[in-house]
């Protein structure tokens, strides 16, 4: 997280968030990948008892209006949901898509 930056959890409130796809790639862009992206939002509303209040979701990001969960914490709660769809989505990616299976690679150079 950068510095100074501050997060706002437990504090009852609603949450805007938008996050997007593995390399912007349009991961999202056919009703198929959609309604999987839906049934695992409900799957992950259900578990974490999270309130959904809106959702958008557009080929290459998504946007969610949601409450904090009931049950853990926010931050789990969509972490979940991003790993479940990846895992979902995978074998969708072509290999031009997608890279050959490991993951993604860091494009930062180290720190001296």
């Amino acid at each position: 997280m950068p510095p100074g930056l501050k997060r706002y959890q437990q504090a009852g409130e609603l949450h805007f968030i938008t996050f997007s796809c593995y390399r912007r790639l349009a991961l999202l862009g056919s009703p198929p990948a959609r309604r999987i992206f839906e049934q695992t939002l409900e799957r992950v509303r259900r578990w974490y008892d999270l309130g959904v209040f809106g959702y958008v979701v557009m080929p290459e990001h998504v946007h969610l209006l949601v409450s904090e969960p009931e049950h853990g914490s926010l931050a789990v709660a969509i972490q979940m949901l991003k790993q479940i769809e990846a895992q979902k989505l995978r074998p969708t990616l072509s290999p031009k898509e997608g890279d050959k299976g490991g993951a993604p690679q860091s494009t930062r150079r180290p720190r001296q």
